[in-house]
């Protein structure tokens, strides 16, 4: 097991409902015990909670007439919609590094669930639910206007204007296709998980895009962006142990996997029931009352990117192949024609994206593993990284284990905080086995 790490709490600031009152970590009334912060390329915000222990004269009430101390739920008062302000500087070594929720408004985590665990006549322990600013934002946002042309266009003025995140803080890849919609008074994202399943790049025909918000910005990217892109720095090592001389300052495990769960390595039934194999799709065109049928297979799709060895067919379905069985799932859907203008095009036709999307996203989370590693804040979900895991056999130089040794994409991750602790907790998803990757053709 690793030793103490440093964890340092240069902020941590929590502030009442209308921003009247505030209690400070350096006040010495309080201390937080643990603090947890989520990410996960399924989210459109950040999630997280804390732990803390007070005293019971942690704060000073306004509505008292003679200010008298009290506790922190009662005095300050502490209850969803407070605001929370951190800066939390943790690691090893040359890894130390800042995560920073207190260097602007926007920036900020707000309570949405407080959670008294323990009270006692001299202190009180508190766990405090929080997310980010755009989390809230949504739930009291509805787009109303009328969009047309790209839709990666349309999602930057619904990000910029409807959740006002800065336009220098967004990622978005260029679509290939345009779609004219209203938003219907939805929440805007609501509107934009939807449109991320229509969504096609401009680079690729793969369709499927990622909604999510990390630390360093808000994310509409493409499935195929996740895989090309380059792998982190330094790959981590597994070989079920870290050094035993570990010191604070001591570099030698900071890339060191203190655990790996396999959490789901292909499932066979359900693959196929879902259509990740194969597909056929029907689509009726209401204009000229004609049906047409795209049939679709992983194995065929030579425009199909992975991260590894391009996915092999499993033998028993082969045979159903072979003699005729083409398809696992049968898929439909109307052609949106003249909708929102007087014209026989179809808007936003799903032959581009309806029968590669499930495929493509069944692919890519096929196979998911959990880690465990010394605290790094550099990472964020949808980073790629590199792993390597010891062979199991007696020839260690034979090298990483070629199967499962590879590229992966970070789906999740928890920074988890203790007082003398730090570890990233990652969630990884992969398409394939092997060390090799295969570009599109």
């Amino acid at each position: 097991m690793l030793e103490a790490q440093e964890v340092k709490y240069e902020e941590f600031k929590i502030i009442s409902q209308d921003g009247s009152n505030a209690v400070d970590i350096y006040s010495g009334k309080f201390r937080v015990t643990s603090f947890n912060y989520y990410e996960t390329i399924l989210s459109p915000f950040i999630t997280g909670n804390v732990t803390i222990v007070s005293t019971t004269t942690a704060a000073k009430s306004n509505e008292d007439s003679q200010q008298r101390e009290g506790s922190l739920y009662s005095s300050l008062p502490l209850s969803a919609g407070c605001v929370i302000t951190a800066k939390i500087r943790a690691g090893v070594g040359e890894q130390v590094n800042l995560l920073d929720f207190s260097s602007d408004a926007f920036k900020r985590l707000y309570i949405t669930e407080v959670l008294i665990l323990d009270k006692s006549s001299t202190s009180e322990t508190i766990i405090l639910k929080f997310v980010s600013r755009i989390a809230w934002l949504n739930e009291t946002t509805r787009v109303t206007k009328s969009y047309k042309g790209k839709i990666t266009d349309s999602v930057q003025k619904i990000l910029t204007e409807n959740l006002t995140i800065d336009s220098n803080k967004i990622a978005i890849d260029s679509s290939a296709n345009s779609y004219s919609f209203t938003g219907m008074r939805k929440r805007p994202f609501d509107l934009l998980i939807m449109l991320a399943k229509q969504t096609v790049p401009a680079s690729v025909s793969n369709p499927g895009y990622f909604c999510y918000e990390t630390k360093s910005r808000f994310n509409y990217v493409s499935a195929d962006r996740l895989i090309k892109q380059p792998a982190y720095k330094v790959p981590y090592e597994y070989n079920g142990g870290v050094n035993s001389s570990f010191e604070l300052k001591d570099n030698s495990n900071n890339f060191k996997v203190l655990s790996l769960t396999t959490t789901k390595d292909q499932s066979l039934l359900s693959q196929i029931r879902t259509g990740m194999y194969a597909t056929k799709n029907v689509f009726f065109n209401p204009s000229n009352l004609k049906f047409t049928e795209i049939d679709i297979s992983v194995v065929n799709d030579k425009e199909f990117s992975s991260l590894a060895k391009k996915p092999n067919l499993p033998g028993i379905l082969a045979a159903d192949f072979n003699i005729g069985k083409r398809y696992h799932r049968i898929q439909s859907a109307v052609l949106d024609v003249g909708a929102n203008e007087a014209s026989l095009n179809v808007n936003n036709s799903p032959e581009l994206y309806y029968a590669a999307g499930t495929a493509r996203y069944q692919v890519l989370f096929s196979q998911e593993h959990s880690i465990a590693v010394p605290c790094n804040l550099d990472l964020d979900a949808g980073n790629k990284i590199k792993l390597n895991i010891e062979s199991v056999s007696s020839n260690k130089e034979q090298g990483v284990d070629q199967r499962q040794s590879g590229e992966y994409i970070i789906k999740s991750l928890c920074h988890h905080f203790e007082p003398n602790k730090a570890v990233t907790s990652i969630n990884l998803i992969r398409d394939s086995y092997g060390l090799h990757f295969t570009k599109d053709n």
